[in-house]
């Protein structure tokens, strides 16, 4: 089981990554995040939403949900540069320790979150 994001559904509100920085810090600290809403240059109104899983990056974007192997990611194996930040990052424990679940699914305004 792992957290999946509907990228036609997200906003990127942020709430998400607000939600699991403060979850893991207390704090609103957004380094410590596991799920990172990010945003390109290049085409206006363009976002997409990263989530570092225990060997996997998800990568949620309009056009589709992808998964990295992080391996694959470190090697140079067509990584998106936006996701080499999230190399660095603890991976995504499910909020392990709260009996309901994930607070990035919780916290969610439109329901983009989702447990597979």
């Amino acid at each position: 089981m792992g957290v999946k994001i509907d990228p036609l559904k997200c906003t990127a509100c942020m709430a998400c990554e607000l939600a699991c920085g403060y979850h893991r810090d207390d704090a609103f600290a957004l380094l410590s995040s596991c799920i990172v809403v990010y945003r390109t240059r290049d085409k206006k109104d363009y976002f997409g939403v990263i989530l570092k899983q225990e060997e996997d990056l998800v990568i949620a974007r309009p056009e589709g949900l992808e998964v990295k192997r992080i391996g694959a990611v470190e090697e140079g194996g067509g990584g998106d540069a936006s996701a080499k930040p999230m190399l660095l990052r603890e991976a995504c424990d499910l909020c392990a320790d709260r009996e309901a679940g994930p607070l990035c699914r919780q916290i969610c305004p439109v329901d983009a979150i989702y447990l597979d």
